[in-house]
């Protein structure tokens, strides 16, 4: 399972990228893969757009894969990922995936008033303490 997600990876980080790579990954080894790309900062616009035109992942429901996917998406500065971001953390209420994405788009200088008019919409449907937490960071990145 570890080599197939480190040479899907490695694949994806290099721009090689083909139709079959998902054949027989895990819903967990997708979520790996993807999240071992954003560690690495590995993945180019370019890739990050075959992808998505491949493997679709902004359509995806699996939340740890759209979580995952969303974050690679908004590192490597793919505009049309941030609908889907925005959605997602306006619906999703854990921290686990609300925090990290809403800080990828407090960083993302372009898309970053979007993110804030997304928090302050959708606020009191986040608990105290996730609430608390995103307005820290909200200030921190963004000096408000």
């Amino acid at each position: 399972a570890v080599v197939s997600t480190q040479s899907t990876g490695g694949r994806w980080a290099e721009g090689k990228v083909a139709g079959s790579d998902l054949d027989g990954l895990t819903p967990q080894q997708v979520k790996a893969t993807l999240t071992l790309l954003f560690e690495r900062e590995a993945a180019t616009l370019e890739t990050v757009q075959t992808l998505d035109k491949l493997f679709n992942f902004s359509s995806y429901k699996n939340c740890d894969i759209l979580n995952s996917w969303c974050r690679l998406a908004i590192q490597a500065r793919y505009e049309p990922i941030v609908p889907v971001a925005l959605a997602f953390v306006s619906r999703q209420g854990r921290m686990k995936y609300v925090r990290p994405i809403y800080r990828d788009l407090f960083k993302w200088s372009e898309q970053s008033d979007k993110a804030v008019e997304m928090y302050h919409s959708k606020k009191s449907f986040y608990m105290g303490i996730c609430r608390n937490m995103l307005t820290k960071d909200m200030n921190s990145i963004l000096g408000s």
